[in-house]
This record gives C-alpha cells, sequence and structure tokens, in this order.
C-alpha cells in the first residue's frame, strides 16, 4: 500500500533566474510535459505587478498540465493568484501566520506550505509541530545556483522519516541543492519522496526528456 503524502512524490522544478522570460514560460512547458509534479516559482527582485502578470501566466501553464504551482518566499504573491502553495525560508514569513493570512482568503483548497530546514533536524521537528506539508533538507550536492548554501547529509532523510512516520497523509521529505540526472537516484534511495532540480533540468539541451528520465526514476 502506497503510504499518503500531502504533498507529490517525484519531480520538483524549481525555476531559473533568466531574463528571457519567454524563454522560460517555454521551458516551464517543456518540464510540464515531461512529467515534472509541481513547480516553484523563484524570482527575486521583481516588482509586484510584473511578478503578478509573469506568476499568473506560469500558473496557468502548470493547470493545463495537472502541476502544482508554488511561490518562493513571497506568500502575498502566491494567495494573490491563488498559487496552490508556498516555500518558506528562514528570512521568510512565519508558516504559522501565513496559514492564517490563507484562511482568511475564502480559497478553494488549504495553502500548502513547504519550509527549508537546511541541515537542521530541529528545524524538521518544528515544521512537523507546525503541521506542515513539506520539509526540504539540503544542499545535498555543490549548487551552481547557491555555491554558500550549507552542506547537508544524505542521512538527514532516514533520521526525520520516524518523525513523520506516524502522521498519515504525512509531510513530504524534499531533497534540494545540486541535483541532477547523475546523484538523483542516491537521493530518493536516501528516502527523499521529492527532489527540487534547478539546473539539473532547466539547464539541459533537452528539458522535456530530462524531466521524463528524472521523474522516472521514482518509478523504480
Amino acid at each position: 500500500m502506497t503510504e499518503k503524502l500531502r504533498f507529490p512524490r517525484g519531480l520538483y522544478g524549481i525555476t531559473p533566474a533568466w531574463d528571457d522570460i519567454e524563454k522560460l514560460y517555454q521551458a516551464i512547458e517543456q518540464a510540464c510535459e515531461g512529467g515534472m509534479n509541481v513547480l516553484q516559482w523563484r524570482r527575486k527582485n521583481t516588482p509586484f505587478e510584473t511578478a503578478l502578470e509573469q506568476a499568473a501566466k506560469v500558473a496557468g501553464i502548470c493547470k493545463q498540465h495537472g502541476t502544482l504551482f508554488f511561490i518562493n518566499d513571497d506568500w502575498k504573491l502566491a494567495l494573490a493568484i491563488d498559487a496552490d502553495g508556498v516555500h518558506l525560508g528562514r528570512e521568510d514569513a512565519d508558516p504559522v501566520y501565513v496559514r492564517q493570512q490563507a484562511a482568511s482568503h475564502h480559497r478553494q483548497a488549504p495553502l500548502l506550505i513547504g519550509v527549508s530546514c537546511y541541515n537542521e533536524l530541529d528545524k524538521a521537528r518544528q515544521a512537523i509541530a507546525q503541521d506542515l506539508d513539506y520539509i526540504a533538507f539540503g544542499a545535498l550536492f555543490p549548487s551552481q545556483v547557491k555555491p554558500d548554501a550549507e552542506k547537508a547529509s544524505l542521512d538527514l532523510f532516514s533520521a526525520a522519516r520516524p518523525l513523520v512516520q506516524n502522521r498519515s497523509p504525512r509531510p513530504a521529505l524534499v531533497g534540494i541543492g545540486g541535483i541532477d540526472i547523475h546523484n538523483a537516484q542516491s537521493v530518493i534511495r536516501a528516502g527523499a519522496d521529492s527532489i527540487s532540480v534547478i539546473s539539473g533540468l532547466f539547464e539541459q539541451a533537452d528539458i522535456r526528456s530530462t524531466a521524463k528520465a528524472l521523474s522516472n526514476l521514482f518509478e523504480n
């Protein structure tokens, strides 16, 4: 029997910081076609009105393909465009406060909330106590996007598994940081339910087939 998760198992794409927005839209479409289950929109320092327009367009692409759409950091933007979820780091808003704000928004479905736990099991315990939907550990490998990120061990997944085990549906365990087709299998084997991929997906020559190959790793 497959256990129930609060966040989809599989490939979790995160947008690269490209200036060419049309190229990015096309790349997202290709990743969705390849089987990406979730996309996180990560665009730093974009004016709110521009972000609103761009994120709404991407939300439409994701919806068309049945891909969940998350916003990085900006929970106000997530609520404004009715995104499926928001990802919060240590510098961002308190998840409990964000959940309260989302509850007053008369959404059809609750806002899913995931958090970065870096290499800290205590942070994961706190996220589980706050009833969040996924906890992300990383950077698991050297990352082009965040070269200075703390290193996180693959052992964190086996350490975190007993913490979530008695909940159903349970929070998902997500791996992030330098993941690509060459090392993704080791992350899944370590116990990750989902893998967050940026360069290892979007900087590849064939995004659609890369998404398919990464997604297929979860079938075995």
